[in-house]
């Protein structure tokens, strides 16, 4: 069997070698990247300057820039496990 790879199918094969050790070096993993968003409700533990800070069930602090929220209410966020942003929020 011979394999003769051409010079574009070698790019293609550095370019997904690459990425995948970007993702590798970074820690993250592509199972969390497309993992479904998880819905919960959170406590404001922490508002400051327009900033608040809830904590949600992964231990991980996340933060909401201008917003509506009083320290001590509760909302409900989206977020994808083990990631520290926050999808959306209501």
């Amino acid at each position: 069997m011979d394999f003769d790879l051409s010079p574009k199918m070698l790019a293609i094969l550095f370019i997904i070698a690459g990425v995948v050790l970007v993702f590798i070096l970074l820690g993250g993993s592509l199972q969390q990247l497309f993992s479904p968003s998880i819905q919960e409700l959170v406590v404001v533990k922490i508002k400051q300057n327009g900033t608040c800070v809830v904590e949600a069930s992964d231990g991980i602090p996340r933060s909401v820039e201008n917003c509506p929220y009083s320290q001590g209410q509760n909302f409900t966020i989206y977020y994808k496990q083990g990631l520290p942003n926050i999808e959306s929020y209501k």
